[in-house]
């Protein structure tokens, strides 16, 4: 029986060749890219756990020893500490900005050594540097640096290099990708500030319990009312008791889940785990489909075959154990490779992309025992389909197994009751009556079609979706060349200077806090000051002028907040206390910033100081200036979106590939138990004359109805899955997703130029037909 089922192998062997691959790709895929999002989720956990990082953020003007207290002393609050965060400028050839924390204790959210000397918040005259500044800068453990904040000097001398679990991604600048060599950040001592006296902590790191302090409750309450009440003041009531404790006296309130590296971290993950879910199904199916078609054409060939086996005495099981083990060991075959190669390869495809724009202390893969378990469930399943493309066969008798399969039985359709029937050609009339009599085959084909036409346009949709974005963020919206940074000290009359000097344009930016009833984001604030070199966009994504009065938000922004045009909503600058009321004039739409807009005469009607924090020109500024912190060049930042979109054509590329395996593997595999099934009928047409090419064209217009069914629907599948990735995208970004007629008629070329293709591979078949071997018949 072993030798049996090794010359079937080899005999259909690109049948039995694409199962095994189809099985070592499903596991290849899922152990991979599971292993590599386990592996960033494991990691950045771990980077977390270690560092302490807080739970939650305060941030105001000063806080004071009574106030620490105050929030010590508020249910569901484990550990508190200060710390100031000052921006500062490097006394380095290319000026780079510098965040300094100077830590009160660090024991939270506390910096990750990677090379020299663990923190100590006792030494006055040392500085731990950001690791990739420092080696962008070539500085190292030992050397001293120089930097400028709020107009005094400091020199320290390097300590360590270290990283943060806070800037996990940290861009620093206008562009959305790391510049390491102009941005970075620097761990010092509280003691290490220049004049102690006045050191003012603005932020509160904050490390919650998991679980309530039940002694702070009274001791009346007990059992089921206090468990109630313990799990009533979870962590997601944290908010309102830290602002009771505090009598509103701080700015800004974030939860870690909200804080922008965190979140944006976490949706890269969500990204890549929602890809490593949807590969192994698609290819799982894939197998499954390529095992109903390859067993159900080797057993219905080798009926003859089975009855014989039956009538020299072989056992029902024995039978079906042999035809089960075709599925199993190649299943089993294709997962243990896939098991072994996946997680040790395809991590590496995403991580050298990746770590270009997120800092973590260690990039590997993590395995996880679902991998086992899918594994095992493959293998299953293949040996399930295998058994059921034999059960019905070997519950006949000998004698009747082995005469021929009866001829399927027919009934004449509603439409050949019509007139129109006779003026049907004989090839419609043909393919008609075929999908009537099998009409598993004729879904299963629509449905491979559907997955790769979805894929197709899913796998398009997204690089046009990238390609879009750029277009509209540095064309449509944005018309400027150079983007100024301006420093905190700099002086109305420097400004005034450069805006001469560039002829430039003056815009005020910045971190606001809005809410709208209950809910509450933290989000961008743009302030334009009669300026041309921004022209927003609408929900249309068309350029048009916004009005003089009152608040514009971004369309996604009001999504979040639930508000609508004409609705009112509360907002603060990060760092001000007190809340302003402004009612939404206009909502627009932004690819990048989700936040709120304002012309300058507005904002000041609200009480706001209008302060410049840049300076936009159509000229292309290199040289450096008094009072500019640093430069953005909009080719630059062109150029880092590129790079940031080289993970995403990743995925575009497997997308493609999978698609191309689904069609080529199903619809050839489909093709040949079609061919089976209508061999007798094929040899019968070659007999009454008809030729190869005109019974090929009977496949091809099967295959092109087929395709063009699958095709219908995948179009809005693709549309759907785009959507769903995207959606994982974050609350930063705004993706417009629509179909490019390009694009369409891409996928249609893919989808059904593949079809075509797979038809052709008949051709040898049908011209090889044996008719005499097909007609004859078992008495």
């Amino acid at each position: 029986m072993l030798r049996k089922m090794l010359r079937d192998m080899a005999r259909h062997k690109t049948q039995f060749v694409s199962i095994f691959l189809m099985a070592f790709l499903a596991i290849f895929i899922y152990t991979g890219v599971g292993g590599e999002w386990r592996g960033l989720q494991k990691s950045v956990d771990d980077f977390y756990a270690e560092t302490n990082l807080a739970d939650a953020f305060l941030y105001g003007n000063g806080f004071s020893d009574g106030q620490v207290q105050a929030v010590k002393d508020t249910p569901g609050v484990s550990v508190v500490e200060r710390r100031l965060e000052l921006s500062a400028v490097g006394d380095l050839e290319n000026k780079p900005i510098l965040t300094l924390y100077f830590v009160e204790n660090g024991e939270i959210s506390k910096p990750f050594l990677a090379e020299g000397v663990a923190f100590d918040k006792n030494n006055t005259d040392g500085i731990w540097l950001d690791k990739r500044f420092a080696n962008a800068q070539g500085l190292k453990p030992g050397d001293t640096v120089g930097f400028v904040a709020n107009d005094t000097r400091l020199e320290k001398t390097v300590r360590g290099l270290i990283y943060s679990a806070e800037q996990v991604f940290e861009s620093g600048s206008d562009t959305l990708t790391p510049n390491f060599a102009d941005y970075g950040y620097a761990f010092l001592s509280a003691g290490a500030f220049p004049v102690p006296e006045m050191l003012t902590y603005t932020t509160l790191l904050i490390k919650a319990d998991d679980r309530m302090d039940t002694g702070r409750w009274a001791s009346s309450e007990s059992g089921a009312d206090l468990e109630s009440r313990i799990n009533s003041e979870s962590r997601d009531d944290l908010e309102s008791r830290l602002d009771a404790a505090l009598n509103g006296t701080y700015n800004v309130y974030l939860e870690r889940e909200n804080l922008p590296s965190v979140s944006m971290f976490n949706n890269e993950i969500q990204q890549h785990k929602m890809m490593g879910d949807i590969f192994p199904v698609v290819f799982l199916l894939i197998a499954l489909l390529t095992l109903v078609t390859t067993m159900t054409r080797i057993v219905t060939n080798q009926r003859i075959q089975i009855g014989t086996l039956k009538a020299l005495g072989f056992k029902k099981w024995v039978i079906a154990r042999h035809y089960v083990a075709y599925g199993f060991f190649l299943a089993a075959l294709g997962a243990v490779l896939g098991l072994i190669i996946g997680p040790i390869t395809l991590p590496y495809l995403f991580y050298p992309s990746m770590s270009g724009f997120y800092t973590l202390p260690e990039w590997k893969p993590a395995y996880d025992v679902s991998f086992v378990l899918m594994a095992i469930v493959l293998i299953v399943l293949c040996a399930a389909v295998n058994w059921l493309a034999c059960a019905n066969l070997l519950r006949e008798t000998p004698a009747d197994t082995l005469r021929p399969k009866a001829p399927k039985s027919f009934r004449h359709g509603l439409l050949e009751r019509t007139s129109i029937w006779d003026k049907l050609g004989f090839n419609v009339q043909w393919n008609l009556r075929d999908s009537s009599k099998n009409r598993i085959r004729a879904l299963m084909a629509i449905i491979g079609v559907f997955g790769c036409t979805a894929l197709v346009v899913c796998a398009l949709s997204m690089n046009d979706a990238m390609g879009d974005l750029k277009v509209w963020q540095y064309e449509t919206i944005n018309h400027y060349e150079s983007k100024l940074a301006l420093g905190e000290a700099t002086t109305q009359e420097q400004i005034d200077d450069i805006v001469t000097q560039v002829d430039g344009e003056t815009i005020m930016e910045g971190t606001v806090e809005i809410r709208a009833g209950s809910n509450k984001k933290s989000a961008s604030l743009l302030v334009l000051d009669n300026t041309t070199l921004i022209r927003p966009t609408d929900v249309n994504l068309q350029p048009f002028d916004l009005p003089q009065d009152g608040v514009f938000i971004t369309q996604k922004m009001a999504t979040a907040l639930d508000v609508k045009q004409s609705d009112e909503i509360e907002w603060h600058i990060y760092g001000v206390e007190g809340w302003t009321k402004g009612q939404i004039a206009a909502i627009y739409r932004d690819p990048v910033n989700q936040g709120i807009t304002m012309n300058r005469a507005q904002f000041e009607a609200y009480g706001m100081e209008f302060y410049p924090t840049a300076i936009l020109t159509a000229k292309n500024v290199t040289e450096s200036k008094a009072g500019v912190d640093s430069i953005t060049l909009t080719a630059d930042s062109m150029a880092g979106w590129d790079d940031l979109t080289e993970a995403m054509y990743i995925m575009v590329y497997l997308l493609i590939a999978a698609a191309a395996v689904l069609s080529v593997v199903v619809l050839y595999n489909l093709g040949l138990l079609a061919f089976t099934e209508m061999e007798r009928e094929m040899a019968t047409l070659k007999v009454m004359g008809l030729k190869s090419g005109k019974l090929r064209g009977l496949l091809l217009t099967q295959n092109l109805w087929f395709s063009t069914l699958g095709f219908a629907f995948g179009v809005p599948g693709g549309i759907w899955l785009t959507n769903i990735i995207v959606s994982l995208s974050g609350d930063e970004f705004d993706f417009p997703i629509w179909l490019h007629p390009l694009t369409l008629l891409a996928a249609f070329v893919f989808t059904f130029g593949l079809s075509v293709l797979v038809n052709l591979l008949f051709s040898r078949k049908i011209r090889r037909l044996d008719m005499v071997e097909s007609l004859k018949v078992m008495e």
